[in-house]
């Protein structure tokens, strides 16, 4: 007995399709091909923005931490002055802002400011700020040598120094406490310009001891 040849004929929808009649005839294909495309799309937008996010946020920190440099070699000025002995150069500092090289961080000056007990810095850019705040280790005053002195005679009837000391009925504790008070009004610097850092005496006399009150001032 033969065994005879069988002729097996496959469907045409089995046969094999190139990817592009895969395509064209298989619209759930089409549906997740977009799908797929979109999420990469969504995925490089998600990534991209987290780059700039990244971006941005390591420039503000650099621009915090160049801030609290300045503010930090401010502060270190003035309680440099403060810790120098009456009348010696180290006591009386012409300090600038442009020593720390704040442009090479800023686009433009940093804004400044000086009270009785702490200096404080600021920088916006892009509506984002910077701030840096520092605590001061001596009593400082954000006047001049001429306001300081017109204050005290004006309130103690004596300018308070060497020649002309705060005499009873005020005691020291009257002095500090008025000048604690002026201290604690802030005082804009400006810094493109050169600050002047002081060291001055207050002078007060109870019978005949004379006490002598150090302050830093600090002015334009």
């Amino acid at each position: 007995m033969k065994i005879r040849d069988k002729l097996i004929i496959f469907p045409c929808n089995n046969l094999p399709y190139s990817d592009f009649q895969y395509f064209m005839n298989n619209d759930r294909a089409w549906i997740d091909l977009i799908l797929s495309k979109t999420a990469l799309i969504f995925a490089s937008i998600i990534i991209l923005a987290a780059l700039y996010h990244l971006s941005a946020d390591l420039q503000q920190a650099d621009k915090q931490r160049q801030l609290d440099a300045i503010a930090q070699d401010f502060r270190s000025s003035i309680d440099s002055a403060g810790q120098s002995p009456y009348g010696t150069s180290s006591a009386n500092i012409n300090y600038s802002f442009d020593a720390c090289g704040p442009e090479g961080k800023f686009t433009g000056q940093p804004d400044a400011w000086v009270s009785g007990e702490y200096i404080g810095m600021s920088y916006e850019e892009d509506k984002k700020t910077t701030h840096a705040v520092k605590p001061l280790a001596y009593r400082t005053l954000p006047y001049n040598e001429t306001m300081i002195r017109d204050e005290l005679l004006s309130r103690f009837s004596a300018s308070g120094d060497l020649a002309d000391p705060i005499i009873s009925p005020f005691t020291t504790s009257n002095v500090t406490d008025f000048v604690t008070t002026l201290g604690a009004k802030e005082k804009n610097l400006n810094t493109s310009a050169k600050v002047h850092i002081v060291k001055t005496l207050i002078h007060v006399k109870n019978g005949t001891e004379v006490r002598k009150l150090e302050y830093v001032l600090v002015y334009q």
